[in-house]
């Protein structure tokens, strides 16, 4: 059975980048997988004659910003058709219109359909972390997030974080194709954030061993006030290809508030994390 992985391409306000369709296509490459990439393109709602008169050239506006949209996604398509041809790697395209605010929850139900989605997470540009949020949070997939300046790699050293929460749990579930297929993993417990029982870890090495996963188990002291900095900044240390984390978040009131090591990693990614709600 083929896996399909889902990549969408944001085309306003801002563009997606031409690394994470390079990304998305050699890491499919790597695994064999099907790449579905998804061009959303934006319908800007018309504002009503009364209020439009009193504004610049509303409907020019409007109109050259779908133009825009359209124009983008017919660039991201082509990009990521070549790059697929070049690299033989099987991909569909299709163009998805939605109306600006309802972008983002349009990219979460459409990564429902896949296996995993492919994500990227840059610094100055925030709607890549609101579009990595919801699909994230509300595709009920897993997904991997790049950073901008990281080239997708084969995964042979996988370091999953763990804390024997739901989430992890899920997170672990989710990456078994890679855990199988990486040459080691490494459990990894953070301690000094919150109280974790000594046996955590080595009880799902122990697992893991046992299904034929060569794993070990390692644990560390946080090192910075961020959780997320300081896990990723452990794993790199450990030589990581990739972390595997759960996601966390809770609804208060109308905001989604994000776990504390979530935040960091969406923040600022330092690896390719495959994370889990």
């Amino acid at each position: 059975m083929t896996a399909q992985y889902f990549l969408p391409l944001a085309t306003y306000p801002d563009s997606s980048s031409g690394l994470i369709i390079s990304n998305a296509v050699t890491f499919a490459g790597h695994y064999g997988a099907h790449l579905n990439a998804c061009a959303l393109t934006v319908a800007i709602p018309h504002i009503p004659n009364a209020w439009s008169s009193l504004l610049l050239d509303t409907p020019k506006m409007i109109e050259h910003a779908e133009t825009l949209s359209r124009d983008r996604a017919a660039t991201l398509v082509a990009t990521a058709t070549n790059l697929a041809a070049s690299a033989e790697v099987e991909l569909s395209c299709r163009a998805v219109k939605t109306i600006l605010p309802l972008l983002h929850d349009t990219a979460a139900t459409e990564a429902r359909f896949f296996d995993l989605a492919i994500l990227e997470c840059i610094a100055d540009v925030p709607d890549t972390r609101i579009v990595a949020e919801a699909v994230i949070f509300g595709s009920g997939r897993p997904a991997i997030i790049f950073p901008n300046k990281t080239l997708a790699g084969r995964i042979d050293h996988l370091v999953i974080a763990w804390d024997g929460s739901r989430a992890a749990a899920r997170a672990v579930n989710d990456a078994k194709p890679f855990i199988r297929k990486a040459r080691r993993v490494s459990v990894l417990s953070l301690t000094g954030e919150k109280p974790l029982p000594a046996t955590t870890g080595t009880h799902l090495v122990e697992v893991l061993m046992s299904s034929g996963v060569n794993a070990s188990a390692t644990a560390a002291r946080l090192t910075s006030s961020s959780i997320g900095l300081s896990i990723q900044q452990t794993a790199l240390e450990l030589g990581a290809d990739i972390l595997v984390m759960g996601g966390f978040g809770h609804s208060r009131l109308r905001d989604f508030v994000l776990g504390g090591a979530t935040d960091g990693v969406l923040h600022e990614p330092l690896l390719p994390v495959l994370m889990s709600h």
